[in-house]
């Protein structure tokens, strides 16, 4: 089986992490070409940190490119609420043996869009800035992109805000443009991610075990329970890793074409990703695929299952 050929774009975030594990336990059918980083969760100095660090203690050899310190047009606003004052939670992974890139983010998904021999999946699952200067900047990688599948936005309901989910809505510039691109895209939002993820019973088992890679996952995730977005809940989503895992088993969604449109405005609605669902409408698949739904329970076993993998080959 041919390897599919990805870049993560991301900022590492707690749900960030879990995505990055579950595609490097699956490196069987996907070839991670790079990390690049974002400001997003938190700055861009301390997710790309996240990222070499997190990279290092699973000991892969995989290239991380530092991205834009800022959105487009906006200020910055970090989620430390929700993912701490590093982005991982209370807790600290070793100091990294993985060097940065010198070249920056855009530069690199550039040189390596271009260079490579096959189309290149994007994964951005954190706000779509470096993606939107790649296209203003080099539009010419647009032909060489398969698909981007992407974490952000909502049909029904925001997180950020009552109408806007947080990468959206950090740099709604910047989904305007990757949205408007023309380039294939599959947007997994709230409306699929809110059921995607691990229940408190998964995470305590996590915690206690004597895993490298599973005891850290749960400590970051038990951080995610202690926050006002779980509550008292028995369930937590794990938002990010829900689009890496699209890649590999599509099968567990489903969804609807539906063209979709980004509220750039400084209303109460900023950030809002406007999707025409009414029922009566015929789409076709030139609009963005959004997933709306998945097999929780399938879900969280292959989200276990790649986890405690990566304890045995750690």
């Amino acid at each position: 089986m041919n390897k599919r050929n990805i870049i993560i774009d991301c900022d590492p975030g707690i749900d960030d992490a879990i995505a990055i594990i579950y595609a490097a336990a699956n490196d069987d059918r996907l070839n991670i070409l790079g990390i690049t980083t974002v400001t997003g969760n938190q700055s861009i100095e301390k997710v790309t940190n996240n990222a070499l660090k997190l990279v290092s203690f699973l000991k892969k050899d995989i290239k991380v490119a530092k991205g834009a310190d800022t959105p487009l047009l906006r200020e910055k606003r970090v989620a430390v609420g929700v993912h701490g004052s590093t982005g991982m939670g209370n807790y600290e992974l070793p100091e990294p043996t993985n060097k940065l890139l010198a070249e920056n983010a855009v530069e690199f998904l550039k040189n390596t869009i271009l260079a490579s021999n096959e189309k290149i999946t994007l994964v951005p699952i954190g706000p779509l800035t470096n993606i939107a200067l790649l296209f203003k900047v080099y539009p010419e990688t647009k032909d060489k992109i398969d698909e981007i599948v992407l974490m952000g936005g909502a049909i029904h309901g925001g997180n950020a805000t009552p109408t806007a989910e947080f990468n959206i809505w950090a740099d709604p510039e910047a989904a305007k443009i990757v949205f408007d691109s023309k380039v294939k895209i599959v947007m997994a939002g709230l409306d699929v991610t809110h059921h995607s993820g691990l229940y408190r019973d998964d995470v305590k088992e996590l915690l206690e075990s004597n895993g490298k890679i599973s005891n850290m996952c749960g400590q970051i995730l038990d951080f995610y329970f202690k926050g006002d977005h779980v509550k008292n809940g028995s369930f937590t989503p794990i938002h990010d890793a829900c689009a890496v895992m699209y890649l590999l088993h599509p099968e567990i969604y489903s969804y609807r074409h539906m063209p979709v449109d980004i509220d750039c405005s400084y209303s109460l609605n900023r950030g809002m990703t406007v999707g025409d669902n009414r029922e009566w409408i015929k789409y076709d698949e030139t609009y963005p695929k959004i997933l709306m739904g998945i097999d929780t329970d399938k879900c969280r076993e292959l989200l276990l299952e790649a986890i405690y993998e990566m304890d045995k080959r750690i």
